[in-house]
Protein backbone atom coordinates (compact mmCIF):
# COMPACT_ATOMS: atom_id res chain seq x y z
CA UNK A 1 0.00 0.00 0.00
CA UNK A 2 2.68 2.03 0.52
CA UNK A 3 3.95 3.12 -3.19
CA UNK A 4 0.50 3.51 -4.67
CA UNK A 5 0.15 6.20 -1.34
CA UNK A 6 3.12 7.66 -2.31
CA UNK A 7 2.81 8.07 -5.75
CA UNK A 8 -0.39 9.58 -5.65
CA UNK A 9 0.83 12.05 -3.02
CA UNK A 10 3.68 13.21 -5.15
CA UNK A 11 1.63 13.03 -8.42
CA UNK A 12 1.20 16.37 -8.50
CA UNK A 13 4.46 17.95 -7.48
CA UNK A 14 6.04 21.19 -9.04
CA UNK A 15 8.76 20.53 -11.77
CA UNK A 16 11.13 21.53 -9.62
CA UNK A 17 10.27 18.94 -7.24
CA UNK A 18 9.48 15.86 -9.78
CA UNK A 19 12.92 14.53 -9.92
CA UNK A 20 13.58 14.12 -6.08
CA UNK A 21 10.11 12.78 -5.84
CA UNK A 22 10.92 10.45 -8.23
CA UNK A 23 14.10 9.32 -6.92
CA UNK A 24 12.29 9.18 -3.20
CA UNK A 25 9.26 7.01 -4.89
CA UNK A 26 11.90 4.61 -6.55
CA UNK A 27 13.94 4.22 -3.77
CA UNK A 28 10.82 3.24 -1.20
CA UNK A 29 9.37 1.55 -4.23
CA UNK A 30 12.54 -0.88 -4.74
CA UNK A 31 13.04 -1.28 -0.45
CA UNK A 32 9.56 -2.60 -0.27
CA UNK A 33 10.21 -5.25 -3.61
CA UNK A 34 13.24 -6.29 -1.63
CA UNK A 35 11.57 -6.89 1.34
CA UNK A 36 8.57 -8.67 -0.18
CA UNK A 37 10.79 -10.73 -2.15
CA UNK A 38 13.10 -11.43 0.88
CA UNK A 39 10.17 -13.04 2.22
CA UNK A 40 9.48 -15.77 0.27
CA UNK A 41 9.66 -19.21 1.76
CA UNK A 42 12.34 -20.72 -1.09
CA UNK A 43 14.43 -18.90 -3.18
CA UNK A 44 16.06 -19.67 -6.74
CA UNK A 45 18.45 -17.93 -8.43
CA UNK A 46 16.22 -15.85 -10.43
CA UNK A 47 14.40 -14.85 -7.00
CA UNK A 48 18.17 -13.54 -5.73
CA UNK A 49 18.80 -11.68 -8.39
CA UNK A 50 15.48 -9.77 -8.48
CA UNK A 51 16.27 -9.04 -4.81
CA UNK A 52 20.21 -8.21 -5.91
CA UNK A 53 18.40 -5.80 -8.02
CA UNK A 54 16.15 -4.28 -5.78
CA UNK A 55 18.59 -3.08 -3.40
CA UNK A 56 21.08 -1.88 -6.04
CA UNK A 57 18.41 0.20 -6.91
CA UNK A 58 17.53 1.61 -3.52
CA UNK A 59 21.10 2.26 -3.25
CA UNK A 60 21.04 4.78 -6.68
CA UNK A 61 18.40 6.42 -5.26
CA UNK A 62 18.77 6.61 -1.31
CA UNK A 63 20.98 9.82 -1.31
CA UNK A 64 17.57 11.74 -1.88
CA UNK A 65 16.67 10.19 2.10
CA UNK A 66 19.94 12.00 3.11
CA UNK A 67 18.00 14.24 5.15
CA UNK A 68 16.07 11.65 6.95
CA UNK A 69 19.23 9.84 8.12
CA UNK A 70 21.27 13.09 9.80
CA UNK A 71 21.98 12.40 13.73
CA UNK A 72 21.34 14.66 16.40
CA UNK A 73 25.38 15.04 16.76
CA UNK A 74 25.43 16.32 12.65
CA UNK A 75 22.69 18.55 13.42
CA UNK A 76 24.76 20.12 16.56
CA UNK A 77 27.73 20.76 14.77
CA UNK A 78 26.06 22.14 11.86
CA UNK A 79 24.54 24.33 14.12
CA UNK A 80 27.99 25.09 16.34
CA UNK A 81 29.15 25.69 12.82
CA UNK A 82 27.33 28.13 12.06
CA UNK A 83 27.79 30.04 14.99
CA UNK A 84 31.92 29.73 14.26
CA UNK A 85 31.17 30.82 11.10
CA UNK A 86 29.24 34.05 11.91
CA UNK A 87 31.59 34.93 14.58
CA UNK A 88 34.17 34.47 12.17
CA UNK A 89 32.92 37.00 9.55
CA UNK A 90 32.05 39.38 11.58
CA UNK A 91 35.37 39.74 12.98
CA UNK A 92 36.62 39.64 9.23
CA UNK A 93 34.48 42.06 8.82
CA UNK A 94 35.11 44.60 11.71
CA UNK A 95 39.11 43.91 11.03
CA UNK A 96 39.12 45.47 7.52
CA UNK A 97 40.22 48.63 7.73
CA UNK A 98 38.02 49.95 5.33
CA UNK A 99 34.80 48.70 6.89
CA UNK A 100 34.34 51.59 9.16
CA UNK A 101 34.43 53.96 6.12
CA UNK A 102 31.31 51.65 4.16
CA UNK A 103 28.06 53.42 4.20
CA UNK A 104 24.93 51.81 6.16
CA UNK A 105 23.58 50.37 3.21
CA UNK A 106 26.57 49.12 1.87
CA UNK A 107 27.43 47.17 5.30
CA UNK A 108 24.09 45.68 5.27
CA UNK A 109 24.36 44.43 1.74
CA UNK A 110 27.85 42.58 2.94
CA UNK A 111 26.28 40.94 6.12
CA UNK A 112 23.65 39.36 3.49
CA UNK A 113 25.90 38.35 1.15
CA UNK A 114 27.83 36.47 4.28
CA UNK A 115 24.57 35.02 5.69
CA UNK A 116 23.87 33.66 2.48
CA UNK A 117 27.04 32.01 1.66
CA UNK A 118 27.00 30.99 5.83
CA UNK A 119 23.59 29.48 5.00
CA UNK A 120 24.55 27.38 1.60
CA UNK A 121 27.36 26.01 3.19
CA UNK A 122 25.46 24.75 6.56
CA UNK A 123 22.62 23.42 4.38
CA UNK A 124 25.04 21.38 2.34
CA UNK A 125 26.64 20.08 6.03
CA UNK A 126 24.02 17.54 7.32
CA UNK A 127 23.68 16.46 3.70
CA UNK A 128 27.61 15.63 2.93
CA UNK A 129 27.73 14.16 6.48
CA UNK A 130 24.58 11.74 6.47
CA UNK A 131 24.27 8.60 4.15
CA UNK A 132 21.20 6.70 5.84
CA UNK A 133 23.80 4.23 5.79
CA UNK A 134 22.77 2.64 9.28
CA UNK A 135 23.97 -1.11 9.98
CA UNK A 136 20.24 -2.57 9.47
CA UNK A 137 20.53 -1.05 5.89
CA UNK A 138 24.12 -2.42 5.51
CA UNK A 139 22.85 -6.17 6.37
CA UNK A 140 20.41 -6.06 3.59
CA UNK A 141 23.87 -5.85 1.16
CA UNK A 142 24.40 -9.42 2.97
CA UNK A 143 21.16 -11.37 2.79
CA UNK A 144 21.88 -13.30 -0.96
CA UNK A 145 24.97 -14.18 0.70
CA UNK A 146 23.16 -15.82 2.99
CA UNK A 147 20.75 -17.81 1.61
CA UNK A 148 23.84 -18.83 -0.46
CA UNK A 149 25.41 -20.08 2.43
CA UNK A 150 22.72 -21.44 4.63
CA UNK A 151 19.65 -21.73 2.50
CA UNK A 152 16.09 -19.85 2.90
CA UNK A 153 16.15 -17.51 5.81
CA UNK A 154 12.77 -17.67 7.89
CA UNK A 155 12.06 -14.94 9.65
CA UNK A 156 13.56 -12.33 7.41
CA UNK A 157 11.21 -9.54 8.22
CA UNK A 158 13.09 -9.39 11.77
Amino acid sequence: MIVPVLAATLLNSSASHRIPFTAALLCVKNLVYFHLVAQYRYHTEATIEYIENYLEEFHHHRNVLSRIGTSKSTKKVSEDLKQWLTLDKQEERESASAWNHHSVAAKHHRIDEDILQIQSGIAQHPVDKSDFNFEKMHLLNHFSDHIHQLGNILNASS
